[in-house]
């Protein structure tokens, strides 16, 4: 009968720290699955930012290329205005 009642003993226990194992188990998954959606989050707005980093910049880049373009068009409108100034007043003697 001792035997039996050790045994029960055991069994019990053995019970016990599984159960308390799958418990642990639990929480520690509910942490990682808390940990790693925080970490998905951050990275996602990470990601928006470099995003929107670079939209800016290649919006900043397209201006700069705009604004030298409408540049160079002034400078060809100008000479192309001169030449044709000069050209009529020679033409008019």
């Amino acid at each position: 009968m001792r035997k039996m009642k050790k045994i029960a003993v055991c069994a019990a226990a053995v019970a016990g720290a599984a159960g308390i194992a799958g418990i642990s188990v639990k929480a520690v998954e509910g942490v990682r699955k808390k940990w790693f959606l925080r970490g998905f989050e951050a990275g996602q707005f990470i990601g928006d930012l470099t995003a929107a980093e670079n939209f800016a910049c290649e919006r900043l880049l397209s201006r700069r290329s705009m604004t030298s373009s409408a540049k160079s068009l002034r400078s060809f409108r100008r000479t192309i205005t001169i030449f044709l100034m000069t050209t009529t007043k020679y033409d008019q003697l």
